[in-house]
């Protein structure tokens, strides 16, 4: 076997340097709470920006795009369930997770039919946390790798 042919069977498909970590945006009013989880969701390899209203993270979104946005359901300028729907405004491919305080099987219902991924109790637990982004981020792989199945068809048919 040859030197070359060594080399390419040990070679990971893709390097970790180059495989794209997923964006996350944070909003809470609470400061403290949005560097909370962006501290626990950076230790999971996120890049996670947060946002202390909805003004900045409108702002935030027109920078950058994201896949997922964790948003508080209750906020001082708009409710999370307004900023969910600017949110998918902009960018059809967002996921969204609404975060509430006031946790109920209608508030979930509620946020689901409004176009949230999902939603969260306030308090939980980190591994709940990380298993819904995690969970939230393999549903948006799956919808964008639809879409683009989609388009190609569509074009494939022209």
């Amino acid at each position: 076997m040859s030197k070359i042919s060594k080399k390419k069977k040990l070679e990971p498909k893709a390097s970790p340097s180059k495989v794209r970590k997923a964006r996350l945006l944070v909003v809470d009013d609470e400061a403290d709470f949005t560097k909370l989880i962006q501290t626990i969701l950076v230790q999971k390899g996120y890049v996670v920006d947060t946002a202390t209203s909805a003004t900045q993270a409108i702002a935030l979104q027109r920078k950058n795009a994201y896949d997922l946005a964790l948003v508080d359901l209750r906020m001082p300028e708009m409710t999370g369930l307004e900023l969910l729907q600017y949110l998918k405004a902009r960018d059809k491919a967002i996921f969204v997770i609404l975060m509430t305080a006031y946790g109920s099987f209608s508030v979930g219902i509620e946020a689901l039919r409004n176009g949230a991924a999902d939603y969260v109790a306030k308090p939980f637990k980190n591994k709940v946390l990380i298993e819904k982004v995690a969970e939230a981020l393999s549903r948006r792989h799956q919808y964008l790798e639809e879409q683009h199945s989609i388009r190609h068809s569509s074009v494939d048919e022209l």
